[in-house]
């Protein structure tokens, strides 16, 4: 996933996952760039190269 694509992505998933918290009241949520690198790096360091959905609610990761 390009760059762009990514921060789509991001951008969309943060819009859905805060609709949500409004139904429960709770305030929105926003992306952290210094969070989301460092997971990142921890994944690659771990020998990730690749998280992706299964379309179950399950993550997959690809070494």
């Amino acid at each position: 996933m390009g760059k762009s694509a990514s921060k789509q992505f991001n951008n969309e998933v943060l819009k859905a996952h805060n609709e949500y918290r409004q139904q429960h009241g709770v305030p929105p949520l926003k992306l952290c760039k210094k969070l989301n690198r460092e997971a990142q790096q921890t994944l690659h360091g771990h020998g990730v190269e690749e998280y992706e959905e299964d379309g179950s609610g399950e993550g997959i990761c690809k070494r």
